[in-house]
Formats: C-alpha cells, sequence, structure tokens
C-alpha cells in the first residue's frame, strides 16, 4: 500500500491573518467569557501616593497632569493588560498605594486572602489566591475584602509613560504586571523559613 498523498498550500500572511481571525471567532465564545475587570482602589490619604498635585507634564501617552493622576493612569494601563488576557466573572480589586518602602524595594504585590474547598475548586483541601478562587466559584467569596495589595514606592522615580520609551529609569508599566501578577496567584503560600505550608 502506498503513502497516502499530502498536499501543502501556501497561504499569504493576509489569507494566513484572515484563516487565523476565522478560527479565533469560532473558538473566542467557548473558551473565553470576556475580559477580567479591574478596579483599582486607591487607599492613599490626601496628598500623596495617587493624589499627590505636585504639576507634571504629560509624558508617553500618559495625559495626567498631576504626579498623582499619571501614577493613577499607569495602574489602569497596566490593569487593562491583564484584563485583556484574563476572563473573570467577578471584578477583580487591586488595593493599591504609593509609600515609602525598603531600599531598593521598588514595589510588591500579593494576595489580600486566600481560599479552599470552595464551590468549583479544582482540588480539595488546596488554598487559592482570592481572585483566583472567585473566578473558579463564579462569586466573590469574600465580597467585603479586595482581592490584591500592591505597595510602590515613592523613593523612585519611575518613567510614567505608557510607550515603552523609559530610558534609564524604571518603567512602572513595566513592573506593574510582574507584581500583579503576584495577586493573581503566581506566588506561593508556604513558609520560606521552615517550608511549612499554609
Amino acid at each position: 500500500k502506498g503513502e497516502p498523498s499530502m498536499t501543502i498550500t501556501r497561504l499569504s500572511p493576509m489569507r494566513l491573518a484572515r484563516l487565523a481571525l476565522a478560527v479565533l471567532a469560532l473558538t473566542a465564545g467557548t473558551v473565553h467569557a470576556g475580559p477580567a475587570q479591574f478596579v483599582i482602589v486607591n487607599i492613599n490619604a490626601q496628598g500623596v501616593g495617587f493624589n499627590d498635585p505636585t504639576p507634571v507634564a504629560p509624558v508617553g501617552g500618559n495625559i495626567g497632569t498631576t504626579l498623582g493622576q499619571q501614577r493613577l493612569i499607569a495602574f489602569e494601563h497596566a490593569a487593562r493588560i491583564w484584563s485583556a488576557r484574563l476572563d473573570s466573572p467577578v471584578p477583580i480589586r487591586i488595593r493599591a498605594q504609593f509609600t515609602s518602602l525598603g531600599p531598593g524595594i521598588l514595589g510588591s504585590a500579593g494576595p489580600v486572602s486566600v481560599s479552599r474547598d470552595f464551590p468549583n475548586a479544582p482540588l480539595s483541601g488546596t488554598w487559592y489566591h482570592s481572585a483566583l478562587a472567585n473566578k473558579l466559584a463564579g462569586v466573590d467569596l469574600l465580597p467585603a475584602n479586595d482581592d490584591i495589595n500592591a505597595n510602590f514606592s515613592t523613593n523612585f522615580n519611575f518613567y510614567l509613560g505608557l510607550d515603552n520609551n523609559h530610558g534609564p529609569l524604571n518603567d512602572l508599566v513595566a513592573v506593574l504586571p510582574h507584581e500583579f501578577a503576584h495577586g493573581l496567584g503566581f506566588s506561593q503560600l508556604a513558609s520560606l523559613t521552615s517550608g511549612a505550608l499554609l
């Protein structure tokens, strides 16, 4: 018996793009429930952090005219980056502030709470970060709590533009998605000193 014949057709880049969009359109309804909604909860006091009234010039697509406005716009931009990649029926609340942190620390983020053994939990006896647990359960398991706690340093002169044109400065929009990821579930919950599990 002969080998089955195979025809290879080369598609133009335009036809390949159309095919990819068609496949995406057919699968989008079954793979994603829609973009996740992020809510930035400003916990800074008046006059500091997100509320800093220091005048600044718009930079790199960030149209804020005060330091506080530009910080908030950068946070919202970074949240949209994650939003476009995640689906969740429950809004993800990030409790955020700019504050003085230790030397060399740009920022940090992590879950406000964790849950286990909730409806639709994939594994029993396993702790899940709040945002992920809510997504899996389909409801806000702890509606009185925010989901992620984010702290960023007032000791650094961050580039607050949205265009990745930061030069030698630390790009806040590049740092934020990394830190948000820790709050979304890309972190572990065991003790680093003893190894004890939560």
